[in-house]
């Protein structure tokens, strides 16, 4: 039997274990069109601790989870031209849709590659191709959220 890895929100992630693992940070910065220093001085906190925090060599807080967040929900709120950015939110922190440890691992690969495609200066209608070609279980993901809203 394969082991299935729940993609659970990132609240209910902070309630089990009292801190986010920041694994996806790095991918969600740069799509977001970040660089550590900029969400650094969003959240009131140093380059060098952002970059901590994606490389865990820190465990992330609950505080700067919440202030990481509030920044990301901003930016979805303000910049609506970054349609691939709330995806990217949905699927690696608020979909509740199980999947097995192969899967995951191959979504967070292509939603690297994304990342390095944002962070390379591809945006707009050129990044949303990008994620579209490399996250194919994205609009099966988001679908049945949308079902179950």
């Amino acid at each position: 039997m394969k082991n299935f890895r729940r993609v659970r929100s990132l609240a209910d992630w902070i309630k089990r274990s009292g801190v986010w693992t920041s694994e996806p940070l790095s991918s969600i910065r740069k799509i977001a069109g970040w660089t550590a220093a900029t969400l650094g001085d969003k959240i009131g906190v140093t380059k060098q601790t952002i970059s901590n925090l994606e490389n865990q060599k820190s465990p992330m807080t609950f505080t700067q989870y919440i202030a990481i967040r509030a920044v990301l929900d901003a930016e979805v709120e303000n910049n609506k031209e970054n349609t691939v950015l709330p995806k990217v939110i949905t699927i690696l922190l608020d979909s509740d849709v199980g999947l097995d440890d192969d899967t995951y691992e191959e979504v967070q690969k292509s939603i690297e590659q994304v990342a390095t495609s944002a962070a390379g200066g591809v945006t707009g209608g050129a990044l949303v191709s990008v994620f579209a070609a490399l996250v194919p279980i994205a609009g099966t993901i988001l679908g049945t959220m949308s079902v179950l809203s």
